[in-house]
């Protein structure tokens, strides 16, 4: 497995973002200048910034200060918090002369009469200026503290330092009065003078995950950065999603004039100068990175020949951009063509599942890391049941959990039902799969057929020591997830109304075919989905995921239509755990009729993204006719009009006009039934 925390090795090809940022700062004439550094959740700019730090670190006077911005979001103020850690920093990774020693001190007193004032502002303006000017005997006592504790902190650099009570009372008083204006111009002044104290060419601050922070506290950071700290020689990096910065500026500033995109578009071109946007990853980028993982857990990253990889790719010809620059043949010439067994088939993996990947996942590396993760985690809790699992096998079934859950648990209803081998996956099969698909060959110059894989076995069967094992599988493996709501016509319902589904016939076709397969060991560890999947839906929302499901959930209804005109840009994979989020609280609720219910916002889902109707078909076909509303008739008539998908609704709509549990159901249906046809 491999750990979902920024790297400094470069898996992703990101050395020429790397490249271009450094060639920034190293360019006196263009500094200060503050450098975005932009992408998705788990697009990878936190190890875009690990590689920046290290190299911008072999220069012995350029100083890198690094943080996290959560590091800032207890604080009352942000703003002060960053700009004490900064000085902080600067104390003690640098050897100090005594006039920098004075300006740190001196620094922060500023600070800390800001943190003090910011306290009391909540009293107004007027009440902190007489609080200021009548000689502030507590705030100066609480002033002192504050200092005394940053400079015995600061250790053997500023003991020479004294600092007196009545030079803080001194220094509050003259601070308060001066003009704002110039209580900046002067900390600006003074933070200059500290960083050509200190001898540094070139002081470089790197914040990162500002956008998991609080609008207050990412606003605060911005200011200070601009305001107070934004001096010569000085360049700032920040990592977050510009989207949701844009947002919290929203949320600061909503009182001013124009569309309010604009406002958080205007607001960061001033304070931003330098905008580096992370890509997603291509299909052949992220068939290059998956390979890379899959040669960096066999062979270390550390090794010789992970290094040879590296720079095989490094060196590639910008023609081979657009192609998989590490593969089998690759991997295999720089082993000298011997490569294992595992990793042969880990690359033969990569090859059949990166495609699907990076459309479903939207080119994102932790998304697809976590895929990977979760593969490795189920083969080895099969492992340590002495099961044997077929690693394509399991790669195949976790696509079709991912970006179709419905289908796969209804799946899971129907291996349950027959022992593991579903006779209407063995018809759909049959009837959808090209000819000579099993035996297939790769770009890899690998065999696509089953019988070359590495495990020994031709079908996924328990390993002899494990035969109690087994049992208990298949018995665990039988149980229906959430029973409730679900008709026990569920669990031998045919999956023939699926195949109007693209996605799903092409997933069907994709080697390796499952109809031989036992499949309820493959189900048995997927139960942590199957008996309660929104835990594992948010597990894998990203945060514009996770907001579009708030969003679609608001009051208002002029909200959920902004909200819905998003959802159709969101990629198919968030726009898949969305659904699956929304589809458990209607299995979960008790009144589907009601307005606000979960059934009519999957509705409105579905209508934003129509490749999701067969999976609204699918979870319609599993929950009990005496539960579902009259008007979700009408609803299935105007969705399949808008998609054109008849013959599903047809089927489902002529089961709901034999109900014998809801009379009302079934009329509404038989109504139903002649507009569809009148279509």
């Amino acid at each position: 497995m491999w750990s979902d925390n920024e790297s400094e090795v470069d898996l992703l090809g990101f050395d020429h973002l790397v490249s271009v940022i450094t060639s920034i700062i190293r360019n006196e004439s263009l500094l200060p200048a503050t450098i975005g550094v932009y992408g998705d959740w788990g697009s990878g700019k936190s190890s875009l910034l690990k590689r920046t730090e290290a190299v911008l670190e072999t220069d012995e006077d350029v100083l890198v200060l690094s943080f996290n911005g959560w590091l800032f979001e207890g604080y009352e103020d942000a703003k002060t918090a960053l700009m004490g850690t900064i000085l902080d920093e600067i104390a003690s990774k640098r050897t100090l002369v005594p006039a920098a020693k004075h300006l740190i001190v001196k620094l922060l007193k500023r600070i800390n009469v800001m943190e003090v004032l910011t306290r009391t502002g909540k009293m107004g303006l007027k009440a902190t200026l007489a609080y200021a000017v009548g000689g502030l005997p507590a705030l100066s006592l609480s002033g002192a503290s504050d200092i005394a504790t940053l400079t015995s902190e600061l250790g053997d650099k500023v003991k020479e330092v004294k600092l007196e009570d009545a030079e803080l009372d001194k220094f509050i008083k003259e601070d308060a009065s001066q003009n704002l204006r110039r209580g900046i111009r002067e900390f600006r002044k003074d933070f200059e003078k500290l960083l050509k104290e200190t001898k540094l060419k070139t002081l470089v601050v790197i914040i990162d995950d500002l956008d998991r922070c609080m609008p207050d506290t990412i606003i605060e950071t911005l200011e200070a950065i601009k305001l107070f700290l934004f001096v010569p020689h000085t360049a700032f990096i920040l990592g977050a999603d510009e989207r949701l910065v844009k947002y919290a500026v929203r949320r600061r500033f909503p009182e001013l004039p124009g569309e309010r995109a604009e406002v958080g578009r205007d607001y960061l071109e001033k304070l931003v100068q330098f905008a580096v946007r992370v890509p997603s990853l291509g299909r052949s980028e992220l068939e290059t990175y998956i390979n890379l993982l899959f040669f960096a857990k066999t062979t270390s990253p550390t090794s010789d020949a992970f290094k040879k990889a590296q720079e095989y790719i490094t060196s590639s010809s910008a023609g081979s951009f657009l192609d998989v620059r590490f593969n089998y043949g690759i991997a295999k010439s720089i082993l000298n063509d011997e490569i294992p067994p595992e990793l042969a088939e880990d690359l033969n993996i990569a090859q059949r599942i990166a495609p699907v990947l990076a459309v479903g996942l939207n080119g994102n590396p932790r998304q697809c890391k976590r895929f990977l993760n979760t593969l490795m985690m189920r083969l080895e809790m099969a492992k340590a049941k002495k099961v044997e699992m077929k690693q394509r096998v399991l790669a195949k079934l976790m696509l079709l959990e991912y970006f179709k859950p419905e289908f796969f648990k209804r799946l899971a209803e129907l291996q349950a039902a027959q022992q593991g081998q579903p006779k209407e996956l063995a018809i759909a099969e049959q009837n959808n799969a090209p000819k000579n698909s099993t035996n297939t060959t790769t770009s890899n110059g690998q065999t696509g057929d089953d019988k070359d894989e590495t495990e020994t076995s031709d079908k996924s069967k328990i390993a002899s020591k494990g035969k109690a094992t087994s049992d208990d599988i298949k018995k665990s493996s039988s149980a229906k997830p959430n029973p409730s709501p679900l008709s026990s016509e569920a669990s031998t319902s045919s999956i023939s109304t699926w195949l109007s589904d693209s996605w799903f016939t092409d997933w069907l076709k994709s080697n390796p075919l499952l109809a031989d397969e036992d499949l309820s060991p493959y189900f048995f560890f997927s139960r942590d989905i199957l008996q309660g999947s929104l835990g594992g839906a948010l597990q894998r929302m990203t945060p514009q995921a996770q907001e579009m499901l708030k969003e679609l959930f608001q009051e208002s209804e002029a909200a959920r239509n902004i909200a819905l005109k998003k959802a159709k840009e969101m990629s198919p994979g968030d726009a898949s755990a969305v659904f699956q989020a929304i589809s458990e609280r209607v299995r979960e609720e008790e009144d589907l009729g009601d307005e606000k219910s979960a059934l009519n916002r999957l509705n409105d889902l579905v209508a934003a993204r129509p490749e999701l109707f067969s999976q609204f078909i699918a979870l319609l076909n599993g929950i009990t006719d005496s539960i579902l509303p009259i008007t979700i008739c009408l609803k299935i008539v105007n969705l399949a009009k808008e998609n054109g998908e008849i013959n599903s609704s047809l089927e489902l709509l002529t089961k709901w006009s034999t109900s014998a549990t809801s009379s009302q159901l079934k009329a509404a249906a038989t109504n139903a039934i002649k507009r569809l046809k009148d279509l």
